[in-house]
């Protein structure tokens, strides 16, 4: 009854909203400012440059809003009023509406207001009520606001994504959207592939959180545009670049672990035409920590080298390129403490080489500005080995794809089409083998695959955009050399009720071939036995089939104004079903069971709010709710003759319930540019189902369940601060805490006195293992 309610209530809002604006139309613009800046011979210039946080309001009625980040805005309006535009320091400009499509607005520069109250303050987390896809922004100040040392810590202060880790021995991270692994939401690095393959997971450290200018986080299937890959959504990483980056950016940072880090960020002007970025990033742990006791080190040691250049072209006919080049050196080690004191210690040893270019150039044609074409060249190579413990895993992934496309309107700007071509190709070459510590000849590999995964496709999308409302509907069509055609239809839709409130829609679908010896790191820091399907149709797939679901989801966003301060809530719902999906099953705590589920789905439900409640000082909550079921095929623990029986069950390691708050206070800023930032996220998280391990009861031992744990994991509170300090615009520290309240895991490592026994396990992590991680850090940023 009361879902009826609303819906009334709801379509009563539409309508009223709907005739309210009818003789309204919309104003479209950027406002701009005047800059200094050095040119190519040394000499002062100026320059136009977008302005956020401007505000834009219409005379008449006072009502306006403030300009984005690309110093864009958008309102209703009656034609014949007149925008008032205004910012500190600034001369207000006034612009007649005479309904114009688009309206550039410069700003002169006016008496400077020495009594104006500037503070280190603004929304660092933002949702777009425009966008007709659910996209929250991550900005710089967001990230800055906790340890964000590399994209897998960077959703600390976020309650869409959730962050865990894989063991309890290498400290990797993953993520989750919606309830499922990481590996299902398209990771992008400037809206090209980012990490995926057989770099899903380690990928993610290969990307600092210093070089970050800021992250998109959508739900939903996205757009045809960017691929076939996205299933629960997409996060693209959008990179400190020669555009946008600061002459000279430094971050230095150290923490209780043992952990350094290192990170710059250049930006170079070679010519008119051309500038250049040089980013660099090292990391070294030294230190070896037990503090658990458990005689495994609660850290890994770690030796990283991430280079990245970029070029980036901006020519005088319509002509745009930006071209890159990465490289990682990573070393890591872990294990048995002390290692040098144990004549054959169970240890992890991994090392990772990879080489990345990317090549994206843009045409807009100059007597149709609506109209452009663009290619996007992408390529890596991807070597990887790991021993842990007697196994090794050694892997080489080499990645190339294409993407072409051309956007054009149909008529008008109300019609807008893009179509193009995609190919991708990888070849995979995978080896596992027992390592007995006999002497060489080396044994032959019990596991080899090798393969080619190439796919060719087109796609189309066509968005037709009006005032009140969009509808973005794509369709792709792609023939992967193996398992045939996949046809992949989405859709988004945005209707805007008022100004303040704003729904969407979007269903689509996303599939994708699995590489699961290294999307399921867990199980590597175990002694457990990897099980494939029998080799059939897709032996070189390991007789898995793609994974293949649909994604439909609900999203309502509304901006309004509390207590004289801005306010936002959004809310949305998403469920996603598969049709088929690669599963690990670790249900027997012998094996690690690989096989596709003929049955999955994920429903979840989020819920936040932001408020500034002060001038210096606003708060951000959310709750989430997620329910998962998945077809599991069990066999009976006794009778192990008996047939697998299909049996449904929630997915282990997520909670289905997750509550999150975020303080943030920042000072006034005083004439020297000194001022103090204060930042505080605090996250419970909820009992977690964790696998079976009732099969390790034995009772030959003094304790028969010593190496039992509860099939669920607790509820447990997590929080962090940190401290900033701004001495000058140009220089500040900052001193923090992960984990303030020292919450670990109980025994995280099962057997961890008999590490090659066949009970060790430091897969089952739902939890932190290393307590209270004391932080500090200094940021020094020079841009005359």
């Amino acid at each position: 009854m009361r879902g009826l309610i609303l819906c009334a209530l709801t379509g009563v809002l539409f309508a009223f909203s709907a005739s309210a604006q009818s003789e309204l139309k919309t104003a479209k613009g950027k406002v701009f400012i005047e800059v200094e800046y050095v040119n190519d011979h040394g000499a002062k210039a100026t320059r136009w440059d977008p302005l956020p946080g401007a505000f834009v309001v219409w005379r008449s009625t006072g009502e306006g809003a403030a300009t984005d980040a690309s110093g864009f805005f958008k309102l209703k309006g009656a034609v014949g009023d007149t925008l008032q535009v205004s910012f500190i320091g600034m001369q207000t400009a006034m612009m007649p509406f005479i309904g114009q499509n688009f309206i550039e607005v410069p700003l002169a520069s006016g008496l400077v207001l020495e009594a104006a109250e500037v503070m280190v303050q603004g929304q660092t987390s933002s949702y777009s009520m425009l966008d007709p896809m659910n996209v929250q922004t991550l900005d710089r100040g967001e990230l800055a606001k906790a340890a964000c040392c590399n994209i897998s810590e960077a959703f600390e202060t976020n309650a869409a994504v959730d962050a865990s880790f894989t063991d309890a021995i290498t400290g990797t991270r993953q993520i989750r959207m919606l309830g499922l692994d990481g590996k299902y939401t398209q990771m992008l690095q400037d809206n090209l592939p980012g990490p995926r393959g057989v770099a899903v997971l380690q990928g993610m450290t290969f990307i600092p959180g210093p070089w970050v200018d800021a992250i998109s986080i959508s739900k939903g299937a996205g757009s045809v545009t960017m691929g076939h890959e996205s299933m629960t959504g997409q996060i693209n990483v959008a990179m400190r670049n020669a555009e946008n980056a600061e002459r000279f950016h430094l971050n230095a940072y150290v923490n209780r672990m043992g952990r350094n880090e290192l990170n710059t960020v250049t930006r170079h002007s070679l010519a008119r035409k051309w500038n250049a970025a040089l980013l660099t990033h090292g990391e070294w742990t030294d230190r070896e920590n037990d503090y658990n006791e458990d005689g495994f080190q609660d850290n890994a040691l770690r030796k990283d080298v991430v280079l990245r250049g970029e070029l980036k072209y901006r020519g005088d006919r319509g002509i745009r390129g930006e071209y890159a080049v990465s490289g990682v050196v990573k070393e890591l080690k872990s294990g048995q403490v002390p290692m040098v004191h144990l004549l054959q210690p169970w240890a992890v040893d991994q090392t990772v080489r990879r080489m990345d270019a990317s090549a994206k150039t843009g045409y807009v044609f100059p007597a149709h500005l609506w109209r452009s074409i663009g290619t996007q060249f992408y390529v890596s190579s991807h070597s990887q080995r790991q021993d842990f413990g007697s196994r090794t895993y050694d892997a080489q992934e080499d990645f190339a794809q294409f993407n072409i496309l051309y956007a054009t309107i149909l008529g008008t700007a109300d019609h807008r089409i893009t179509g193009g071509l995609t190919g991708k190709l990888s070849s995979y070459c995978e080896n596992v083998w027992w390592n007995d510590y006999s002497p060489e000849p080396v044994p032959p590999p019990f596991l080899a695959s090798k393969r080619i995964d190439r796919t060719v496709g087109a796609y189309v999308e066509y968005t037709w955009a009006r005032d009140l409302w969009d509808v973005v509907a794509g369709v792709r069509v792609d023939e992967h050399v193996f398992f045939g055609t996949f046809f992949t239809p989405r859709i988004n839709v945005r209707y805007t009720a008022t100004d303040w409130l704003t729904l969407k829609v979007a269903s689509g679908k996303g599939w994708r071939t699995a590489v699961p010896l290294t999307e399921f790191a867990g199980p590597w820091a175990s002694n457990r036995t990897w099980m494939f399907p029998e080799a059939g149709t897709s032996a070189n797939f390991y007789g898995l089939e793609p994974e293949q679901s649909w994604n439909t989801g609900l999203n309502l966003i509304s901006k309004f104004r509390l207590g004289y301060r801005d306010a936002g809530v959004s809310l949305d719902a998403y469920r996603v079903d598969f049709t088929d999906r690669v599963i690990l099953d670790l249900e027997n705590p012998r094996f690690a069971r690989v096989y596709s589920s003929p049955s999955s789905l994920s429903s979840s439900a989020q819920a936040e709010f932001w408020w500034d409640i002060h001038r210096r000082l606003s708060v951000r909550m959310a709750y989430r709710w997620i329910e998962t079921a998945t077809t599991f095929m069990l066999r009976d623990p006794i009778n192990i003759n008996l047939p697998l029986t299909p049996t449904v069950l929630t997915d282990p390691f997520v909670s289905k319930h997750r509550g999150f708050v975020n303080l943030a206070y920042a000072s006034r800023v005083g004439e020297d540019g000194s001022a103090w930032k204060v930042d505080l996220t605090v996250q419970a998280v909820g009992a977690q189902r964790l696998p079976s391990t009732a099969a390790n009861y034995d009772a030959s031992l003094e304790d028969p369940d010593v190496h039992v744990r509860p099939d669920e994991g607790e509820a447990y509170i997590l929080a962090s601060g940190q401290v900033t300090r701004l001495f000058s615009s140009e220089l500040e520290v900052y001193l923090g805490s992960e984990n303030l309240t020292g919450y670990q895991q109980d025994r995280p490592i099962i057997a961890a006195d008999d590490p090659f026994g066949d009970y060790f396990d430091a897969s089952l992590v739902y939890a932190p293992v290393f307590g209270r991680n004391l932080y500090a850090g200094l940021r020094w940023t020079l841009d005359n």
